[in-house]
């Protein structure tokens, strides 16, 4: 195998193993925190610096918190719980809240089935890329080693000469460890993947679900969205609704979105 080809394929399997870090359909995302603007009715509390704010309405109480939970495609998430004070049971889902720009659009909450879709998605992916690239430092790991040299000297009447070559040799050694070092790499490249896959699954099992409360009852969770470019320009500058559908009532929060540095 030449140089040229010996740099080719070193170069594609380093490509394949970056793309597994850093696929380019996940780049990085902004997130924000919440500002919440207490209206009538609404209390806004602490607790170690972490800003919730409390509703009340007939049949409910909802609590928003401004918690940060690294999903694993790193949407902008909250918490909120809900306390059904009424005589009947009601449901909450994620279907149940939305938010409302400063123009009135509407940008509805994802749903676990989504997210899980998306981080089953990507887990594969990243399946995919590692095996390419395992497979391609295998192919390089051949041994072999190239190169140019330059020459030059003087013939026995004093004639003057030089110039260049390449050479291309088999070293036994060297295969055995590139062949080495490329397992270690596909290993530590799975190694990875497993990782990101189940603390990707256990931060999804934190989110909001469907679930029916009794009377009495209470249950929370993790809420998260993609705040898409409307919001995104208005942040900060124009406050925004978060909207929770308990029944027949509606809990309306006032709040502005600060970009996360």
């Amino acid at each position: 195998m030449n140089l040229s080809r010996l740099r080719i394929k070193t170069m594609l399997a380093a490509c394949a193993i970056s793309l597994v870090a850093f696929p380019p359909s996940l780049s990085a995302k902004d997130q924000y925190h919440l500002r919440f603007e207490p209206k009538d009715g609404q209390e806004l509390t602490w607790n170690r610096g972490v800003p919730s704010i409390d509703s009340a309405a007939d049949g409910s109480i909802v609590r928003l918190i401004d918690a940060k939970d690294q999903l694993p495609d790193d949407q902008t998430t909250f918490r909120i719980s809900v306390l059904n004070t009424g005589d009947a049971a009601v449901n909450i889902d994620p279907s149940n809240i939305w938010i409302e720009d400063a123009e009135g659009n509407r940008v509805a909450m994802l749903s676990h089935e989504e997210l899980e879709g998306r981080h089953r998605r990507d887990v594969k992916r990243r399946q995919a890329l590692a095996v390419l690239g395992g497979a391609l430092s295998a192919g390089s790991a051949n041994g072999y080693t190239s190169g140019t040299y330059n020459y030059s000297g003087t013939t026995t009447n004093g004639t003057y000469f030089n110039g260049f070559g390449t050479y291309s040799a088999y070293d036994p050694a060297l295969a055995a460890q590139q062949r080495q070092a490329a397992t270690a790499q596909s290993q530590a490249t799975f190694n990875a993947i497993q990782i990101r896959q189940l603390a990707g699954a256990e931060a999804l099992n934190g989110m909001l679900r469907i679930t029916t409360l009794q009377p009495g009852e209470i249950t929370s969770g993790i809420v998260a969205f993609d705040p898409p470019k409307s919001l995104r320009k208005q942040a900060a500058a124009k406050p925004a609704t978060i909207v929770v559908k308990i029944g027949d009532a509606e809990h309306r929060f006032q709040v502005n979105f600060v970009e996360l540095p």
